[in-house]
């Protein structure tokens, strides 16, 4: 089982910028709360920070860049992806 880490980061979801205390295990996000010691939020965050857990595993979000072949999206690398812009 892979260690667990405790990561301390601002939230980028408006301009409140909370601080936030992350705990993952592996690429799992264990949990997500305030981070007391942050100067500006002092361990207080809003619902969308709160939300950022949910935000990392939804099954619909994009983990792989897509390019669209033909009319269908299809996953491709970086390069491949940016070579298309």
């Amino acid at each position: 089982m892979p260690d667990e880490r405790t990561s301390y980061r601002i939230c980028p979801l408006c301009e409140a910028t909370c601080g936030l205390e992350i705990r993952t295990r592996g690429r799992e996000v264990v949990s997500i709360r305030g981070d007391e010691a942050d100067v500006f939020s002092r361990g207080f965050i809003c619902p969308k920070a709160y939300a950022l857990k949910e935000l990392d595993a939804d099954p619909d979000r994009l983990r792989t860049p897509l390019v669209r072949r033909n009319g269908v999206l299809e996953p491709a690398t970086w390069d491949d992806a940016f070579a298309e812009i």
